[in-house]
């Protein structure tokens, strides 16, 4: 058995839930569950085999705060572990503002604008932060919120871990230009000197590490308008059948946007040979076509997590060698685009 105790604040009214896995080669699978009751002395899970196993906790404050404790490792081997002790701690938050730029350009006049009743703000945990931490219970992988009117949005009940933001909205001629927060000022060497002055921080491209019960505020989500699209069609070389699971890949061609992860773009090739993207942001881009194992999680939010440099790195090699350019322009919808693919 494993038993022990979570100390909880006096407001818990339904008690405090536990959840047990058992952890064989980093996979989990599920083992059992108890619940501390209001004014218990404790918790005990009982029958449980030798092994490797991973305890969490979780409680209801409120209606939509919760509070959870740190995934815990345990060893069972031959005999019971008595006090564990765990600790609850409220989870953390993000929130910010949708700000809108419009396009001045002849041919993005009169276009449909996004609508905030239309659009969401997520947060996902990233691949790597989900694998070091087995124990994470479902539901606190990353979150959902809507702007309000005024377009400010909080993303609410987030663990710990390295966070990757997107929006999703429906404006044909809109795209995602940019997710930052405002940096603080560096302090002054001296008295005589002014704090320097420091650009807002790039989470596209950095991510943003949550801890528990942290609340992050002052995110601005940018959309832009003049986003072209592009539909087109794989030509296969010399095959008859084209291989599982290809991709087609955009990704910049200009050295200014090289690490602009909100320009990395994937979508798979349906099984007609074509393809398509939307809100794609104007300028010059390169595409390539390529297979991919990728089944867990969406290629393209893989691909734009800020660790995936090994990954972006190689695919921005094949493009370079594959050396096909198109250039996009404000509001353009190109189609029957024909783009050669070599397995």
């Amino acid at each position: 058995s494993i038993s022990g105790f979570v100390p909880g604040p006096a407001e818990l009214q339904y008690g405090i839930n536990l959840v047990l896995s058992q952890v064989v080669n980093g996979v989990r699978f599920p083992a059992s569950s108890a619940t501390q009751f209001p004014n218990a002395k404790g918790f005990s899970i009982q029958g449980l085999a030798g092994g490797d196993y991973a305890l969490n906790a979780q409680a209801s404050l409120a209606p939509g705060e919760y509070l959870m404790v740190e995934p815990r490792r345990i060893k069972v081997k031959g005999r019971d572990v008595t006090g564990v002790a765990l600790t609850l701690k409220p989870l953390g938050s993000i929130s910010g503002r949708v700000n809108f730029e419009p396009s001045m350009a002849v041919e993005c006049k009169n276009k449909r604008r996004p609508l905030l009743a239309e659009m969401v703000v997520t947060a996902r945990l990233s691949e790597r932060s989900i694998s070091q931490n087995e124990a994470r219970l479902p539901g606190m992988y990353g979150g959902v919120s809507p702007p309000d009117k005024s377009g400010d949005f909080q993303l609410r009940n987030l663990g710990a871990g390295q966070f990757g933001l997107d929006a999703r909205f429906f404006a044909k001629y809109w795209y995602l230009r940019s997710i930052s927060r405002a940096a603080k000022p560096t302090a002054p060497i001296s008295d005589r000197e002014a704090p320097a002055k420091v650009g807002p921080i790039d989470l596209a491209r950095n991510g943003l590490s949550l801890k528990f019960g942290e609340r992050v505020d002052g995110i601005t989500v940018t959309l832009a308008e003049g986003a072209a699209s592009l539909r087109g069609t794989i030509k296969p070389a010399e095959i008859d059948n084209l291989a599982p699971n290809v991709y087609v890949h955009l990704l910049p061609a200009e050295k200014e946007n090289a690490e602009d992860l909100l320009r990395v773009f994937a979508t798979r090739v349906n099984s007609d040979r074509t393809f398509a993207f939307n809100n794609l942001p104007p300028g010059r881009d390169r595409l390539v076509a390529q297979s991919s194992a990728v089944t867990t999680v969406s290629l393209q939010s893989k691909l734009r997590e800020p660790a995936e440099i090994e990954l972006r790195g190689q695919l921005q090699r094949a493009a370079e060698v594959a050396n096909v350019a198109i250039e996009l322009k404000p509001c353009q919808n190109l189609t029957d685009y024909l783009l050669l693919y070599k397995p």
